[in-house]
């Protein structure tokens, strides 16, 4: 048994089945399973926020960084790592959320796309959820015929996914080439997704899954951002420390180049001297 079947098998479906006990539905069932997941995953997903948070602040440290060590990869990536430990920031912090869901949604699409979940749907007498006629339906058209219930959940998916997208890039297009040109090839992620949904193989029960997860993530970053502006507006009250923390990165990228530039002058300075030295004696 390869692991996908296993997970269907002994973990996905049996949960599936225990969470249409408590509903009655097995739409319902999807929703309260998407919950379960987003729930259990809180932790890593408000780490992964203020990982972002934290890659903002050090933007500038690590924009001179880059020009500094320009044309020289290792001693770069070097003290790009340094500053990621200094400031006790991962880089993929962000990415650990959708990486851990990943094996749960592919174990759901191969449950929902079987033919053992149509089997229970049948059982049960309760194929519909919502609008949405059969949740094992599959795809957006069955010959020349659409099905309207999955594509609004195609368009819905689209919409969801964008605006989470949205809430959750910094606003301003990122003075980094490289940051730019990543920041517009995650814009165009959720065209690019939504029109390949259009042609894939896809259950309404995914749909499901995928719509409700997103507004979820909505709802947490919504949550994350009004408490980080609630929290930065208290200090901002009490004395202004959150605009020396935002602003610590411009102000080490100031104190390196006053240092680089004094050891500059005292290194002139001790050649003009012996220079001199060397003169007197001749």
């Amino acid at each position: 048994m390869n692991p996908i079947d296993f997970l269907v098998a002994k973990m996905m479906l049996p949960i599936v089945e225990t969470c249409y006990s408590i509903t009655g539905n097995y739409g319902w069932a999807i929703v309260l399973l998407t919950v379960i997941i987003k729930m259990v995953l809180m932790p890593l997903t408000v780490q992964s926020y203020y990982s972002m948070k934290a890659m903002q602040k050090i933007q500038p440290k690590l924009k001179k960084i880059q020009e500094r060590y320009r044309g020289k990869p290792e001693e770069l990536n070097k003290q790009m790592m340094m500053l990621y430990r200094e400031n006790k920031v991962n880089p993929l912090g962000g990415c650990l959320p959708m990486l851990i869901q990943m094996p749960f949604l592919i174990a759901l699409y191969a449950s929902l796309i079987g033919p053992q979940f149509k089997k229970m749907l049948e059982s049960s007498g309760h194929k519909s959820f919502l609008f949405m006629d059969d949740l094992a339906k599959i795809g957006v058209m069955h010959g020349n015929t659409p099905y309207f219930d999955n594509l609004f959940m195609v368009a819905m998916f689209g919409i969801t996914t964008w605006y989470q997208q949205r809430i959750m890039t910094p606003p301003g297009v990122p003075e980094d080439p490289q940051q730019a040109a990543m920041q517009r090839s995650m814009a165009a992620m959720p065209v690019i997704i939504t029109a390949m949904f259009l042609f894939f193989p896809v259950p309404s029960g995914v749909f499901v899954y995928l719509v409700i997860s997103n507004l979820i993530t909505i709802a947490q970053y919504g949550f994350l951002n009004a408490q980080s502006a609630s929290r930065e507006a208290k200090l901002v009250a009490a004395g202004g420390a959150p605009v020396a923390a935002l602003d610590k990165a411009e102000e080490d990228v100031e104190n390196d180049d006053k240092g680089e530039t004094l050891s500059a002058v005292a290194g002139n300075k001790y050649k003009v001297k012996k220079s001199a030295k060397k003169k007197k004696r001749k």
